[in-house]
């Protein structure tokens, strides 16, 4: 009986001994599992906030593209007015030389007898 027994407790203790190497290879894994996680959230994390910042600064100097141009627009808008006001000021300048002369040439061509 008592080589049973030591049979039992052979076989216990090297049951015992396979379930710690099971809980330890357990253990590793976890630990592997977990450090790679962090390091994925950290990468993750650090990536995003790269993207975003990337992408505040892109829209940051497209708004000021925009702003820019908006003003230089305005500004070729108030040169094409300017430039316009000063056509329609030439051609009421010239309307004003030239209508007393077309008012001459139609007395002269009254008093010619013309029609």
């Amino acid at each position: 009986m008592a080589e049973v027994c030591k049979d039992i407790e052979q076989g216990l203790a090297a049951l015992n001994r396979k379930i710690d190497e099971q809980n330890k290879r357990l253990r590793d894994l976890e630990r592997r599992q977990k450090e790679c996680c962090e390091q994925h959230d950290k990468n993750n994390n650090n990536n995003n906030n790269n993207d975003l910042e990337k992408r505040v600064k892109e829209l940051e100097k497209t708004s000021e593209a925009l702003k820019k141009g908006i003003v230089e627009t305005l500004n070729n808008f108030a040169d094409i007015e300017n430039t316009n006001r000063e056509f329609i000021d030439a051609f009421q300048g010239l309307h004003e030389m030239v209508a007393p002369l077309i008012d001459t040439v139609s007395t002269i061509a009254e008093f010619l007898g013309g029609d």
